[in-house]
C-alpha cells in the first residue's frame, strides 16, 4: 500500500520502541529512497512476513542496521528491498519525527538493562493511557 499510495498508518503493537513510540501509538509510513534515510531516523521493513519498526543505527551502502530503542543488540542488516518507509509518529492527529531526546536515551539505555523496570514501564503506560489525562492516586 505504501508503495501504491505513497504512506499507510499503522498501530504498533510492540514495546521495543518505548520511550520513543509506544504499543497503541499510530504511526505513519511513508515511501522513501535509501537515500533519503539518516541514522537516528524511524524505518519500517519486512522480514519473514513481519513489520518492524525500529531506529537505524548504521548505513553502509546499501545496506542498513536498525535497533528497538529498548533493545540491546542492533537487527541484522537489511537491503532496499526489504524496507517499506520511513516511519513519523502521529500525536494529537499531527504527524512528528519521533527523535530521541537525551531523557528517552537515557531511559532506553534502563530500559536495555532491566526486564523489571520494562515491565513496570508498560504497566504505568497502560494505565496513564486508560485513564487519560486524570491523576492516578
Amino acid at each position: 500500500m505504501v508503495r501504491n499510495f505513497g504512506e499507510v498508518r499503522l498501530k504498533v503493537t510492540g514495546a521495543s520502541m518505548i520511550p520513543a513510540i509506544w504499543p497503541g501509538d499510530v504511526i505513519t509510513v511513508h515511501s522513501c529512497d535509501m537515500g533519503d534515510l539518516q541514522p537516528g531516523e524511524i524505518v519500517l521493513y519486512r522480514r519473514e512476513g513481519t513489520l518492524v519498526a525500529h531506529r537505524i543505527a548504521w548505513i553502509r551502502g546499501d545496506l542498513l542496521s536498525t535497533r528497538g530503542d529498548a533493545l540491546q543488540h542492533d537487527d541484522l542488516p537489511i537491503g532496499e528491498s526489504e524496507i517499506v518507509g520511513k516511519v513519523c509518529l502521529v500525536r494529537n492527529g499531527r504527524c512528528i519525527n519521533p527523535s530521541q531526546s537525551s531523557w528517552q536515551r537515557a531511559g532506553s539505555s534502563i530500559l536495555r538493562r532491566s526486564d523489571f523496570c520494562m515491565r513496570m514501564t508498560l504497566r504505568l503506560g497502560r494505565r496513564l493511557r486508560r485513564h487519560g489525562d486524570r491523576v492516578i492516586s
